[in-house]
């Protein structure tokens, strides 16, 4: 893989959100700071995308739209700065076949095997498979890019799959071919986010997300086209428009602010973190039926959530200051 360092050039707010992400710096806090932004985004995501697939009959499209505006929006400074341009066109071809890899593994294929599976087996069937998914990144993580994780913070994960699993309604479970479909999403999923580290380690920010967006959109619509499922694009109405912008956006954010933390921090913590999204979309479903009643297991499994996400913080800024100190520190 290429390291060269390019520089982030351009104008305008989306320039400067990437500038600081050439390849080279690192903010551990930073990391963190963007975990937790990415977790909050991801609750709303959730939540605002509860509506919006309601709108389709086909959340493969959807999904496809909404992933093609943040595809669009990512090529825009690519399409006005050389300085981006340059680095893909350093790009060897192993670096580029990894690109393909993070395409498949996270912008393409476990989009559809996710939505597929979902039609043919229960949402709590796919929300317990989903939170695994930091599990497995963790793992990863140890095996291929050789991450220390350390005692505590195993305990952290430990307890934070408890809360997690305490809240899941076992009796609604539906091991059917729906179920293993979406297995397969959530162990691509987490090979993605491994991926984009190890990318992103040699990389610029904005030429990871671009790529892993751009191609895997791409792949996406070469799956609805074959299947025939593109012709209801033409008549869609503003309403549905509406929600594929107004998701797309909120997308373009998440993909932001997930890549920046990964980034910057461990990816098992990232992604660790990331599971207190559920708790935001619980607190805005409250806030906007008045309905939702929560369990006393269901409040317990929360607050293990959120101390398990505290001391995880807590834990992982300490020691992965503690590393970067020690690797600073000449022989």
């Amino acid at each position: 893989m290429t390291s060269n360092t390019v520089e982030a050039p351009g104008s305008g707010l989306f320039a400067r959100l990437v500038r600081s992400e050439s390849v080279g710096t690192r903010s551990i806090r930073k990391g963190y700071l963007f975990a937790a932004l990415a977790a909050l985004v991801s609750g709303v995501s959730v939540y605002v995308n509860s509506l919006g697939v309601r709108a389709f009959a086909d959340p493969v499209l959807y999904t496809a739209l909404k992933d093609g505006f943040v595809g669009l929006a990512l090529l825009v400074p690519l399409a006005l700065s050389p300085g981006w341009r340059m680095e893909y066109r350093r790009l060897d071809r192993k670096t580029w076949a990894w690109m393909v890899a993070l395409a498949l593994t996270g912008g393409s294929v476990p989009f559809a095997l996710f939505f597929t599976g979902l039609q043919l087996t229960t949402a709590a069937t796919g929300a317990l498979l989903n939170h695994f998914q930091f599990v497995l990144v963790a793992l990863f993580a140890v095996i291929f890019l050789k991450e220390r994780i350390r005692p505590a913070m195993w305990a952290g994960f430990g307890v934070l799959l408890l809360g997690a699993l305490l809240g899941a309604d076992l009796h609604a479970l539906d091991w059917s071919l729906g179920a293993w479909l979406v297995a397969a999403s959530t162990v691509l999923f987490a090979i993605d986010f491994v991926i984009a580290k190890h990318l992103l380690r040699g990389l610029a920010t904005l030429t990871v997300m671009t790529a892993r967006m751009t191609i895997g959109t791409a792949m996406l619509f070469v799956y609805v086209i074959a299947l025939g499922r593109l012709s209801p694009v033409s008549q869609l109405d503003a309403t549905q428009w509406g929600f594929v912008v107004l998701t797309g956006v909120i997308l373009l954010m998440f993909t932001i602010a997930t890549f920046t933390a990964i980034r910057h921090a461990s990816v098992s913590a990232v992604l660790a973190i990331g599971t207190v999204a559920p708790i935001v979309t619980t607190v805005i479903q409250v806030m906007s039926s008045g309905s939702t009643k929560l369990s006393p297991i269901d409040v317990t499994g929360l607050a293990l959530m959120i101390a398990a996400v505290i001391a995880i913080i807590v834990v992982g800024l300490r020691q992965e200051r503690r590393a970067s100190s020690l690797q600073a520190t000449p022989a």
